[in-house]
């Protein structure tokens, strides 16, 4: 049994206050937009005395500044191949139950169907290192039938909990496994209460806590665990050394994507700067700078004093470019994917492509299976609740083999080898169906151009019409 008091219920594992700052770092940096430019991580540096200096320099250069998301753009191409074809799903005797399908449609009671779940918990596990998973069950007052529980829509459901709201667990070692003993969860948090559940295998309380001077902790509820197990499952999006965490895929990212936003900021000051000369003058010479602009001076003002435009010097915008550009293809090179979506300016051998091909290759065959284990730890919690054991039909499969290529490439190496006019039907009709392969996207159309292709002889060319080859 494990009751929290009132000076214990803010309480949090050292892990978690470790990471919490590094946690909405990656946060603020995969979501952007004005977040990211007014966070208080500081993601644009101010430059010496810039406060001090008038006309709030700094919030407008925060204003002008252009934020290329690297972040999301890393979290989002990964989803997309990941998911580009969804897990096959054979549930067996599980269909029976009467709820299996809504759980498939609306596993978290939210209107979101499995396949879109999975596809968040992968994108909160990337951004923060791991995500939380809860498959829990609505409790209720009395022993009711399960006919009563469909009509009233009790069921298991999951719920997709980020790590920040994790705020303390424990962990013990079981048949040789590792398994939750205690967790506490944050359910909501506002500017006047603060609402913790906590996990045991012998109950689930809920407490609240008002922010109030002198406010006092309410025990909400007390229940027992109906399953005698905390039902949280975890997707790490890369292992880590520290039990309870994973590592995540924006570690490195992030602190890129901000040097990027800060030196765009630079560059966009260097233009604006180089691009308006700065007049000189005596104060007693009226004159003003722009276009359509008229200076007014005594004809016998020394040379030395007569007004002048100072041009600054814009060598430094190139530098700035240069070193942006390297910025980019950094991020690109240690997320692999820079064969896919970075800007080949080099070229590059094809052992090189292949080789980078590889690497995103299996990091995505890694991250799927992950997902998989997921997944089958969700439907085996489902279990739990239902009381039914899956039988030997029950199979969750994701894709794990991606062959992700160079298709240029390989569509030149095609075309050479068909314009050779070998003389093999069978392999000319073999290269006609990898090039269509490359070419057609459509799932469909690629079905009949490939039947077409199977059952004609005219793409072929006869092995009799080949030259020098006897008859």
């Amino acid at each position: 049994m494990s009751y929290l008091t009132k000076d214990t219920i803010t309480d949090v594992h050292p892990v978690y206050a470790k990471h919490l700052e590094r946690w909405r770092y990656f946060w603020a940096s995969f979501n952007g937009g004005f977040d990211y430019r007014n966070s208080n991580l500081a993601m644009l540096r101010r430059y010496m005395n810039e406060d001090q200096q008038p006309g709030q320099q700094y919030a407008q250069r925060l204003d002008y500044t252009a934020l290329e998301n690297s972040c999301k753009l890393v979290v989002d191409t990964y989803k997309a191949f990941l998911f580009r074809t969804l897990p096959v799903r054979a549930l067996g005797n599980l269909n029976k139950l009467p709820y299996t399908e809504d759980f498939i449609n609306d596993v978290d009671l939210d209107g979101t169907d499995i396949d879109q779940f999975m596809k968040e918990a992968n994108s909160i596990a990337m951004i923060y290192g791991h995500a939380w998973i809860l498959v829990d069950k609505p409790s209720t007052t009395s022993a009711i039938t399960l006919e009563q529980e469909i009509a009233q829509g009790i069921r298991p459901y999951a719920q997709l909990i980020s790590p920040e709201n994790i705020l303390d667990w424990s962990w013990v070692r079981l048949n040789g496994r590792y398994v939750l003993d205690y967790l506490k969860q944050k359910e909501h948090e506002d500017e006047k209460s603060l609402i913790v559940r906590v996990w045991t295998n012998e109950t689930i309380c809920r407490y609240e806590m008002g922010k109030e001077d002198n406010a006092q902790l309410r025990l909400i509820e007390e229940i027992p665990n109906a399953i005698g197990q905390i039902p949280f499952a975890m997707l790490k999006a890369n292992p880590s050394h520290t039990r309870g965490i994973g590592n995540s895929d924006l570690a490195d990212v992030a602190k890129i994507q901000q040097a990027i936003f800060n030196l765009m900021s630079e560059a966009e000051q260097a233009i604006r700067i180089s691009g308006h000369p700065s007049l000189v003058k005596t104060a007693s010479t009226d004159a003003a700078a722009g276009a359509g602009a008229i200076i007014t001076m005594d004809e016998t003002l020394p040379g030395e004093l007569k007004p002048f435009l100072l041009q600054p010097s814009s060598a430094n915008i190139d530098a700035i470019i240069k070193v942006l550009k390297e910025h980019q293809t950094m991020i690109m090179k240690m997320t692999h994917l820079e064969a896919v979506v970075g800007q080949k300016t080099v070229a590059k051998s094809g052992v090189a492509l292949q080789t980078e091909f590889s690497m995103l290759n299996t990091r995505l065959g890694d991250k799927a299976d992950s997902l998989e284990r997921l997944e089958h730890k969700i439907w085996h919690l489902f279990q739990v609740w239902t009381g039914v054991q899956a039988d030997d039909d029950f199979l969750v499969e994701y894709k794990k083999k991606f062959d992700l290529r160079d298709e240029n490439n390989d569509l030149a190496n095609y075309k050479t080898v068909r314009e050779m006019n070998l003389p093999s039907s069978t392999l000319n009709k073999e290269l006609d169906k990898q090039i269509a392969r490359i070419v057609v996207k459509n799932g469909d159309a690629l079905d009949d151009i490939v039947d077409e292709i199977d059952s004609s002889d005219a793409l072929a060319r006869p092995e009799t019409d080949v030259p020098g080859i006897a008859e």
